[in-house]
């Protein structure tokens, strides 16, 4: 990995990925590249000296416990066969994925206990959200739990604010969700250098909202080589659903990965992660007379009269959300411990008939 440091740098690399790759392959005998995208199981990847295609080993579906262990858009993997992948003969192969630094995931839709990872390794999360009829600041406290979940810097992004008659009471709307917030402009250019100074080169950036809030046009304004499809506005004023798939964009100002947009948006809930997106109503919790305040009815309450409205119900939404997914994922963890325990009470059986 001597001759093409630069590239791996402008994919974000950097000392202490380094340092995790050498743990993993002290011999040096394997490759460092970044998922780009995924394609049902196979997976285009960037490296030294240029993509190539690379797959998993069929044991390692087979091993992994659910959709984290395996790889996904942003992660750095360490990779056999590179330079045969390179020259087209053939896939390299995965051996390992390296230790992530954040991590967004999802619920899967329509399921209640299983995993779906988005993007791994961002830095920031823009959450985007229209300025004329996309407005609801329910779902965007969705997505900034969801990034702040994982680890990841939230900001929010006001898109075609040129539609807006008004876009200054939309602003100080999204300022009470507590993340910076950015008005931009894909038409007239309006905001994007606020945009592109969240960047920069090695730094990730993971575009996420609901369909056709303009991600994908953003990122074409932002990322001229991205060359994202993009479909003009409909007449009510939504944006039509385009990107399908997750992807990574390499530029030498920084990395961008556009997201479809998601028609559910439930949180991941590790059950060993305590962790809350409400931070301004758990600092007020702490001023209520009763230790265990639900900030409904209960006198004495610091939170109620402080937080808006409809930020506290969404914060209740969320904890109900919580101790429902807890209890659904207790469950289904005991269904697959004992799964587990069954098949390899009986694998030896099998193995001497």
């Amino acid at each position: 990995m001597g001759e093409n440091v630069a590239q791996l740098a402008r994919l974000g690399w950097d000392e202490r990925w380094a340092q995790a790759a050498h743990a993993a392959d002290p011999a040096g005998e394997l490759a460092a590249v970044r998922v780009a995208s995924e394609h049902r199981g196979a997976y285009h990847v960037a490296g030294e000296a240029g993509t190539a295609w690379a797959e998993l080993t069929g044991r390692s579906y087979h091993d992994a416990r659910d959709k984290r262990a395996l790889p996904t858009v942003g992660d750095w993997v360490l990779v056999a066969r590179w330079a045969d992948a390179l020259a087209a003969r053939g896939a390299a192969v995965i051996r390992a994925v390296l230790p992530r630094r954040g991590l967004l995931v999802r619920r899967a839709a329509g399921e209640a206990t299983a995993p779906q990872p988005l993007a791994a390794n961002v830095d920031v999360g823009l959450v985007m959200t229209s300025a004329n009829k996309d407005l609801s600041p329910a779902r965007l406290d969705r997505y900034l739990a969801l990034l702040r979940g994982g680890g990841i810097a939230p900001a929010l992004v006001l898109s075609k604010v040129d539609l807006a008659g008004d876009a200054a009471t939309t602003l100080a709307q999204l300022a009470e969700l507590g993340a910076p917030v950015l008005a931009v402009s894909a038409a007239t250019g309006a905001g994007l250098p606020e945009v592109r100074a969240l960047a920069g080169t090695g730094r990730t950036c993971a575009l996420l909202g609901s369909s056709g809030v303009g991600k994908s046009t953003l990122l074409n304004a932002l990322v001229a080589e991205a060359g994202q499809l993009t479909q003009p506005i409909r007449r009510d004023e939504r944006g039509r659903h385009t990107t399908t798939r997750r992807e990574l964009f390499v530029t030498d100002g920084g990395l961008w990965i556009d997201t479809p947009g998601m028609r559910e948006l439930a949180r991941w809930l590790d059950l060993d992660d305590d962790a809350d997106a409400f931070e301004d109503i758990v600092a007020l919790a702490a001023r209520c007379r009763f230790r265990d305040c639900h900030h409904r009815d209960e006198p004495g309450c610091a939170v109620r009269g402080a937080v808006d409205a409809a930020r506290l119900a969404s914060f209740h939404k969320l904890a109900a959300e919580r101790e429902i997914g807890a209890r659904d994922q207790k469950a289904a963890r005991r269904i697959a411990e004992t799964r587990q325990a069954k098949a390899k009470r009986y694998a030896p059986r099998r193995g001497k008939s």
